[in-house]
């Protein structure tokens, strides 16, 4: 009877080792799986959680209780990030020692592009939709897309950068707000409570099948597993040891036929949004044969950095796998429509959206300078001096980045170019640094001019001392000066200068409330590197850079806050003289 019993136990765990879970086989050591398959099993885990999880949010008002209670916890958080994100806005110029550029916080401070890029999402969204969205670009040069329940999509600056049209473009924001229609957000968090809810249902049902075999099997080690002449103890040691591997069989058995569900939902998301943009930019009239070639774009430049594949485009062979499905479509399933479309045609690449694409490019492709994201800045600014060769900023960063990482003397030679032209087409010279890098790569050439190397080297140090004295006078005016500077060049006044404001109808008795305020107001950081809003200390004019000689304030007259301006006469005298002064020293 021993040996029978000894015999069913081995039966019994070979059974519970071959009872397949799910109706999946168990896997093979060393098999390779098919992604494709792989793929398959999970969406079909993927439906039956979400039907789990919809029926108990049905049918259990704990359940539902709970997913309504942590929903609402995501939107207040979304909320409150919006909040911080918009009303952190701001943008400032900053130096390190001959560089200058404009710096973005939080969202991408300029008015034109992000109006482009939002007015391109909404002819995005359905008509009968009955929620609303806004499309904003966060100044990032590592591509991402980000969007929250509240309906706001976020792109960042170096995605748009390196996506090659419109149509792509046009697929990426349609993606993000296919999240939002399909209500994902809501979905993924009743699919997490869902998750939690059916593992412990498994268990406790693991915790029955044992307790059943547990039982089972100290009745048949009582019947079957006595040793001849041990009596009622030997019975009983044979039940105690049938019942304990009974229940280990049990509870294998139960972890097997009852084992939780891991579901990766994101792909499943993923896809859904895939499909539903697909048919909104084909829709819109956009080309969706672009589709395919946006994630070969992207693939192929984070092959060179990887970091441009850290916010959006995921792991690799999905990539592969949404570029399958998406020509699948065209071949398949649009196949009709898109002939259809071709017939009136399809919506290109609009000459605004190019012009822009030269400052968001310039401007992204600096970021990514100071991010050492070097092959993105290249590929950025050179598509930046391309679509608008007279952009002395984008022509100074392109040559600096050149000159960093070029290898040949083609590449010097193409920097130097760059510099040159920076020098050319800085009208407000404000590039200063070009003068002084050209003058350096002049200096290589032994038989180079040395006049010319000393002219540019004196224009470094004039242009750098005039920049200092402009930025007091202009720091009353808005911090976005830039951009205004591009917006009257791209409407046809290109040596546009802002003008003092006339200050006769102000009160003196507001002038010297104004005055004692700022009085209280400690004094800004000087030099270059100045946010814009940060007002000078009033009565004293303005700090000299280095220990050089102050702007008198005589020269000067004060605005409301504190901050200085001169009449237009009186700037030019002061700027002058500040100039001849520090040149002089």
């Amino acid at each position: 009877m021993a040996i029978i019993g000894k015999s069913f136990a081995s039966v019994s765990l070979l059974v519970a080792l071959s009872i397949p879970a799910f109706g999946q086989k168990l896997p093979f050591v060393g098999k390779k799986s098919d992604p494709a398959k792989e793929a398959e099993k999970n969406v079909l885990r993927y439906e039956k959680l979400k039907q789990y999880s919809l029926d108990r949010y049905r049918e259990n008002l704990e359940f539902r209780d709970e997913v309504d209670q942590r929903y609402e916890e995501l939107l207040r958080s979304h909320s409150q990030r919006a909040y911080a994100r918009n009303t952190g806005v701001s943008s400032y110029i900053a130096t390190v020692r001959e560089d200058r550029w404009r710096v973005h916080e939080n969202l991408y401070d300029n008015l034109v592009v992000q109006d482009h890029i939002n007015r391109l999402g909404q002819h995005l969204v359905p008509k009968d939709s009955e929620r609303a969205f806004a499309f904003k670009v966060i100044p990032e040069p590592i591509p991402l897309a980000e969007t929250l329940s509240t309906g706001t999509i976020y792109i960042s600056t170096g995605l748009i950068s390196v996506v090659d049209s419109e149509a792509q473009l046009a697929y990426v924001l349609a993606h993000e707000m296919a999240h939002v229609q399909l209500d994902h957000w809501k979905e993924r968090v009743m699919l997490d409570c869902g998750q939690q809810a059916y593992a412990e249902d498994q268990a406790a049902k693991s915790a029955r099948i044992g307790m059943f075999t547990s039982l089972l099997g100290a009745g048949l080690g009582g019947i079957f597993g006595g040793i001849p002449g041990t009596g009622i103890a030997g019975n009983l040691n044979s039940a105690v040891n049938g019942m304990a591997l009974g229940g280990a069989i049990g509870q294998f058995a139960g972890a097997l036929l009852n084992r939780p569900l891991i579901v990766s939902w994101d792909q499943v998301e993923e896809d859904a949004a895939d499909q539903m943009a697909f048919k909104a930019v084909l829709e819109a009239s956009y080309d969706v044969r672009e589709v395919p070639t946006l994630y070969a774009t992207m693939q192929k430049a984070a092959a060179r950095d990887t970091r441009i594949g850290l916010g959006f485009l995921g792991s690799r062979h999905r990539i592969e796998q949404r570029m399958e499905k998406a020509k699948d479509l065209i071949a398949n399933a649009y196949q009709a429509d898109i002939a259809a479309k071709l017939k009136t045609g399809f919506l290109s690449t609009t000459a605004e959206h190019r012009n822009l694409m030269a400052e968001l490019k310039r401007d992204n492709g600096i970021m990514a300078y100071y991010n050492d994201m070097f092959e993105m800045s290249r590929s950025n600014l050179a598509d930046a001096v391309a679509i608008r060769d007279n952009d002395p900023a984008a022509h100074y960063f392109y040559a600096k980045v050149l000159k960093l990482i070029g290898r040949t003397v083609e590449d010097d030679r193409l920097a130097q170019a760059e510099f040159y032209k920076a020098t050319k087409f800085d009208t407000r010279d404000e590039n200063f640094g070009s003068h002084l890098h050209l003058a350096l790569m002049m200096a290589r050439d032994r038989n180079a001019d040395k006049a010319e190397i000393t002219k540019e080297l004196d224009s470094y140090v004039s242009d750098y001392a005039h920049y200092n004295v402009m930025d007091r006078a202009l720091r009353a005016f808005p911090p976005n000066l830039d951009s205004v500077y591009e917006y009257m060049t791209l409407y046809g006044d290109p040596g546009w200068r802002p003008k003092p404001p006339d200050l006769k109808d102000v009160d003196p008795a507001y002038q010297q409330i104004s005055d004692g305020v700022a009085a209280r107001v400690p004094g800004a950081p000087q030099g270059p590197a100045m946010r814009a809003d940060n007002p000078a200390e009033p009565g004293k004019g303005t700090t000299g850079v280095g220990g050089r000689p102050p702007v008198p304030a005589e020269l000067m007259n004060r605005i409301p806050g504190g901050q200085i301006i001169a009449p237009v006469q009186q700037m030019k005298d002061s700027v002058q003289q500040q100039t001849q002064q520090i040149k002089k020293q």
